[in-house]
């Protein structure tokens, strides 16, 4: 799977959605798939004492084989984006997927403000992206 494309793909159906200004939740949701998507393609490949891993799954099913009390793949994520990509970074992912989890399983009246500021953040997160 190409990674940036569908980074790029769901950022374009957030600028529509958000264009449109309906939808809110879609809004963060798309900003936070958005951002998801681009970090992994930031963090990998990745080299852990010598193995390569071309992809967040293939990281997540070998990193964490065997663990007791494995983390969610979100919580896999969040740690990498800090670990790899440093604190400013994860304070801008960390706030999109909070955002976007309780506009998905909790309230999905999200007001405009809000999405206003997810797109901002995805944009701030983008820049801090070197590839």
């Amino acid at each position: 799977m190409d990674k940036k494309a569908h980074a790029k793909h769901n950022e374009d159906a957030c600028n529509f959605l958000h264009s449109h200004g309906d939808y809110c939740d879609w809004v963060v949701t798309t900003a936070f798939y958005s951002a998801l998507h681009l970090v992994q393609y930031e963090v990998f490949p990745k080299i852990i004492a010598g193995f390569v891993y071309n992809t967040f799954d293939e990281y997540y099913n070998g990193d964490y084989k065997g663990t007791k009390n494995k983390p969610s793949k979100h919580t896999a994520t969040i740690n990498l984006v800090r670990a790899e990509l440093g604190d400013s970074a994860f304070q801008l992912y960390n706030w999109l997927f909070g955002l976007c989890m309780n506009a998905r399983y909790h309230d999905y009246k999200v007001h405009k403000f809000i999405a206003d500021e997810a797109v901002n953040r995805l944009s701030r997160l983008k820049i801090m992206m070197k590839k």
